[in-house]
């Protein structure tokens, strides 16, 4: 029997010694809420981690022979341009292309009302009217350019789910627009990886994981069901 399992970077890191065990056990990933490799960032959301303990962490799984897959909150009003280069640098260079679904790329951050960032951050700057429908205070970033980025980097990322392309390609496409909008022209090594789609790829769950994130436009969509009420 195989299994994954939810944890913090934090406790990763003090359990260290345990990871072992828990491959030997038969877990196969685990799924952490890394949020940000931006240290200012990950400091407004209270995440109780660094960048470099995402690292960390990272090279202790894998040392015990289990994959990290992250979750990610790609689009704050505090992450900048930059920020968003760097995750993207981070992903690719600790080749953690495969192990991140396309999606958490795309992910903004979900304002509810009564959320402690309310109280604790500077949001409320950034945050209009309370959309009662939605639940949820909508909030415009103070680069034009990171909301046209988060626009075009979610069209990717459903294009990409619905063709059902290779996480690289989504990935390729995604860094290209990123450079693009940043006024850069990096080649991405990513290019010369995408032909191998026999490459051995890391666990992960069938249906991609996240929260504090609103919704795609593929899952805002009524469900249709048929003359018995079948989905």
């Amino acid at each position: 029997m195989t299994f994954d399992c939810t944890a913090k970077i934090e406790h990763l890191l003090k359990r260290r010694t345990l990871m072992p065990d828990l491959r030997a056990q038969g877990c196969l990933f685990v799924i952490s809420a890394v949020e940000s490799f931006s240290d200012s960032v990950l400091d407004l959301l209270q995440k109780g981690h660094t960048g470099t303990d995402v690292i960390v962490a990272l090279g202790i799984l894998r040392e015990a022979g289990i994959a990290l897959r992250p979750s990610l909150v790609a689009f704050t009003p505090w992450t900048s341009l930059d920020d968003y280069l760097h995750m993207l640098d981070m992903v690719e260079e600790h080749d953690l292309i495969d192990a991140t679904d396309p999606v958490q790329l795309s992910i903004r951050l979900l304002v509810p009302p009564g959320s402690a960032l309310l109280d604790k951050t500077d949001i409320r700057r950034f945050l209009g009217p309370l959309d009662q429908a939605g639940f949820q205070y909508p909030w415009t970033h103070p680069d034009e350019r990171m909301d046209r980025l988060h626009q075009a980097v979610r069209a990717i990322v459903e294009a990409g789910a619905k063709e059902e392309d290779d996480a690289m390609v989504t990935f390729g496409r995604i860094r290209a627009m990123a450079d693009d909008i940043a006024g850069r022209h990096a080649e991405s090594s990513t290019r010369t990886r995408v032909h191998r789609p026999d490459r051995p790829k890391p666990p992960r769950l069938t249906e991609s994981w996240f929260c504090c994130a609103e919704p795609t436009t593929q899952q805002l969509r009524p469900l249709v069901t048929n003359r018995n009420g079948e989905i």
